[in-house]
């Protein structure tokens, strides 16, 4: 089978989320079951930084609104997938992927409806014809309605009457694409197709485009699946959502368990455990509280939280109880960064109790790897959250996590077995939540362990995953 996986970004090459480990680790775990797939990303400067060799240049042009634009793609092995890279110097030769700090590119309508065209014309341009092509959230939502509505049907392209099937990846709904009517002319379509398939509030959506057009839905968790149906998480979307739900699949995401794992990560310290022998996980808690300078003491816990700091991920649940948590006698450790206000409180928090919280603010990969290891509960008290991936390294690394009963925390965690879980959003049932975990940590080490064991033992990795997508591929 011939796939072509399309990203907005793509690990190591690109990340602002969990979506570049996605499409980084889910395409190699398909290829090696023997299919050829390859991904393809805008070239943004980030992707020249990584070190790693990118070869041979195909050009050719896109139909833009406003004339014919320029495109090249190249392309480097990674991990044996080949990774393509679309390259414009105006659209894609930026600072940031998306926008600068909290403000977004006022032309990324312009940008990606190229990147979506790129893509297109990339596969007629190296004679590549996909069976299917796999597209992942807004940046990559205009695509089959150009596909369906320009190349098959107003320009009858004949590179494409093979017909690829399109497969649509909803990775967080709360992001849809949403642009100002006036920019109705960039997408390059009749006008009747706006109120039929991109209206919303006035506004152009592309998601919404692609959940309608796209042959198959597919979302990161089986709950997540059913929740974006409702009211309360369907931001708007749950109509047109419930019109496709035959069409709709929740399949979990998967760890790359080659970079995740307490037996031989490179980054805690030269120091690894295992579910046999969890030593050197006291060790490495050891070494990181020392490299931040807190003090360490046996029988009190270590909390980490490391997430963008915006209000999905339940950062006002962690503010407003976060001296309580303290005061619990704990030690807190915060890597992440994100809105003001969120990143100014735990500044704040840090100046107060200096002997009790560490924080680092911005993106921090070894970091991220050194709190997995060496902290004894991951807080992930999320409004919502479509799959999460961090809760599946907690699990590896035997560092129980305390998560809201919401989306893939549902699928993954079961209180008192892996994890210690709440389901009303309050800051009352975290509180207690992260109390009743205290109190088996310090008062029922046999228990503690075994739920670490358990935890370390369960397999989240992208095989299963990955023979599930195959299937939705292969669905006529």
């Amino acid at each position: 089978m011939k796939i072509l996986y399309v990203s907005p970004e793509v690990a190591p090459f690109s990340k602002t989320g969990g979506l570049a480990d996605v499409a980084k680790a889910l395409p190699k775990a398909i290829r090696n079951m023997g299919h050829d797939i390859r991904t393809i990303m805008p070239k943004y400067p980030s992707v020249m930084g990584v070190g790693i060799a990118v070869k041979g240049t195909a050009a050719f042009t896109v139909q833009m609104h406003n004339g014919l634009q320029g495109a090249a793609v190249s392309w480097a092995e990674y991990q044996g997938v080949p990774v393509c890279f679309v390259e414009n110097e105006a659209y894609f030769n930026r600072n940031g992927n998306y926008g600068i700090g909290d403000q977004d590119y006022p032309d990324n309508l312009e940008r990606f409806v190229f990147f979506c065209k790129a893509v297109l014309e990339y596969c007629k341009a190296v004679d590549f014809v996909p069976d299917v092509i796999h597209c992942n959230d807004w940046q990559t939502a205009a695509l089959p309605s150009i596909l369906k509505l320009i190349y098959r049907n107003y320009r009858d392209d004949l590179f494409f009457t093979n017909n690829p099937k399109i497969v649509f990846s909803i990775h967080n709904l709360a992001y849809q694409g949403l642009f100002p009517e006036e920019q109705w002319p960039i997408l390059t379509l009749p006008r009747n197709y706006y109120q039929n398939d991109f209206e919303f509030y006035g506004r152009i959506n592309l998601m919404k485009s692609a959940i309608i057009h796209a042959d198959c839905l597919h979302t990161v968790s089986a709950t997540y699946a059913h929740e974006i149906q409702t009211t309360e998480f369907g931001f708007g979307l749950q109509g047109v959502l419930q019109n496709r739900k035959d069409h709709l699949h929740g399949v979990l995401n998967g760890v790359d368990y080659e970079e995740w794992d307490p037996a031989g990560d490179p980054y805690t310290y030269g120091v690894h455990y295992s579910p046999d022998d969890l030593s050197g996980k006291r060790r490495i808690k050891s070494l990181l509280l020392s490299e931040y300078h807190l003090p360490e003491q046996e029988e009190v816990p270590l909390l980490a939280l490391t997430a963008r700091f915006v209000p999905q991920k339940g950062i006002d649940l962690v503010i407003a109880v976060a001296e309580g948590l303290l005061h619990l006698d704990t030690r807190l450790i915060i890597l992440g960064e994100g809105a003001h206000h969120y990143q100014d409180f735990f500044e704040w928090l840090l100046r107060r109790y200096p002997d009790r919280v560490a924080l680092y603010v911005g993106y921090n990969n070894e970091l991220a790897h050194k709190i997995q290891a060496g902290a004894d509960m991951f807080l992930m008290p999320s409004h919502f959250e479509p799959c999460g991936l961090t809760q599946m390294y907690s699990l590896k690394y035997g560092t129980l996590p305390i998560v809201r009963l919401t989306g893939g925390l549902a699928d993954t965690i079961q209180d008192g077995v892996n994890g210690f879980t709440f389901f009303d959003y309050s800051p009352h049932f975290f509180y207690e939540a992260v109390k009743r975990a205290c109190d088996v940590f310090r008062n029922h080490k046999e228990h503690w362990q075994r739920m670490m064991r358990t935890a370390m033992q369960q397999d989240f990795s992208w095989q299963h995953s990955a023979t599930k997508m195959l299937e939705l591929y292969q669905k006529g």
